[in-house]
């Protein structure tokens, strides 16, 4: 674990700062401007603005449906599921420096072409009339002067997005370790190695429905590859493992409709198998050019010693954090229900980080703009306090993101 940490800090530090500057430039005004229409140019730029951004297969739910939400059509939001949990500045860059710059290349554009595609298809196969017609009044436009909105970049790039990876990193990292440590070389391959057909297949099945985010399956698919499975099946990881998991897949049944979740995994199916192929046929990697990138900085090199005690110090004060937001504010909650005369105690599933609560939140002011929320991300209790809630069109608005509700 040490070593795959010298390995992936460097790089991960460079794409949690270049993912806060993302963050600064592209608010949500100009993407919900930007996606609207069902037309071509909507699910190219649906494409084009997933492709950077850091957003795990669960964090991606709730801004794609948000997306619906303001009037974007199945297509443009269908591209968007596609194209963002794929990639994202971070994991573009980590992809380099443990993978190398073929599989940080070749990653984007399959996000891109395969994004582009499965929109295009939903459009196709979407046969209802599209209106597009956005909530103007309830989008967050930031207005902020330059320097409060670059404070607010590097506290998303290394507080909120830390905070939204921190648990499936750590997961990763320690299954890659055991794999590493307990398997021993080419036995995985041994058995599949001669059937590719029936190696694509095995990594897809494993992949669909894993939780596992585009940074987290890097150090996963670079054991993968030392104990003898091929480029283009832990392409094929790499593609459908963050697209696609469990959880996910539900709730996408729930925004989209089922006839569009069928066609959306199979797409992705499709999509990862054919890009898994022409990996292997049209980018012939080798093991020098694999292990002169994952190798090169094994050496005890002081300074990856220090970014790596860094890169620490920050996903250890991301866990406490992300820890300290999820014990509820008893003392808040009893001010709450003295200053206001109602109260609607919900539970809601679903919620796995940052971007879900945020989409929770946005969906309760939608409705009532002065009502107060605490959110439990652990459990997934929200308690709501305000005056005239209206429990119908809270409810109805948070089930439209994609989660469910108890009372």
């Amino acid at each position: 674990m040490w070593g795959i940490c010298l390995e992936m800090a460097p790089y991960l530090l460079l794409g949690f700062l270049f993912s806060g500057i993302i963050s600064v430039f592209i608010d949500d005004s100009f993407v919900h401007k930007q996606i609207g229409q069902k037309k071509f140019s909507s699910v190219l730029k649906s494409t084009l603005m997933g492709i950077p951004l850091p957003l795990c297969s669960c964090g991606v739910i709730p801004v794609a449906a948000t997306l619906k939400d303001y009037g974007a059509s199945k297509g443009a939001t269908t591209s968007f599921l596609v194209s963002t949990p794929q990639t994202g500045l971070d994991s573009i860059f980590l992809t380099y420096g443990m993978l190398g710059p073929v599989f940080a290349i070749f990653r984007p554009v399959a996000a891109f072409i395969s994004g582009l595609f499965c929109g295009l298809i939903v459009n196709i196969v979407d046969k209802e009339k599209h209106i597009h017609s956005p909530s103007k009044s309830d989008v967050k436009k930031n207005n902020s002067s330059l320097f409060e909105r670059l404070k607010s970049g590097l506290k998303y790039g290394f507080l909120t997005l830390p905070e939204d990876i921190v648990v499936p990193l750590f997961q990763g990292l320690v299954i890659a370790a055991c794999i590493g440590f307990f398997v021993p070389p080419d036995f995985i391959a041994s058995y599949v190695s001669s059937n590719a057909l029936l190696e694509y297949f095995v990594m897809l099945l494993v992949s669909l429905p894993l939780y596992v985010c585009a940074t987290a399956s890097i150090p996963i698919a670079l054991v993968l590859y030392s104990k003898g499975i091929s480029a283009g099946a832990i392409f094929i990881f790499l593609m459908a493992g963050p697209a696609t998991n469990a959880s996910s897949i539900a709730i996408i049944g729930n925004i989209m409709g089922r006839k569009i979740l069928y066609v959306y995994m199979v797409l992705i199916a499709f999509s990862a198998v054919l890009f898994g192929v022409l990996f292997d046929l049209f980018f012939e990697l080798n093991d020098n050019i694999l292990n002169k990138h994952s190798h090169q900085h094994m050496h005890e090199n002081l300074f990856y010693i220090i970014l790596t005690v860094l890169f620490g110090f920050i996903m250890a004060n991301a866990y406490y954090s992300k820890q300290r937001k999820n014990i509820p504010n008893i003392e808040t909650s009893k001010k709450s229900e003295q200053n206001y005369a109602g109260s609607l105690d919900l539970i809601v599933n679903g919620m796995t980080c940052n971007h879900c609560k945020e989409s929770v939140e946005s969906s309760i002011k939608s409705v009532c703009k002065n009502a107060e929320t605490s959110i439990d991300l652990a459990s997934g209790k929200v308690l709501i306090r305000g005056i005239g809630l209206d429990e119908v069109a809270i409810r109805k608005k948070i089930e439209g993101r994609g989660f469910t509700l108890e009372s």
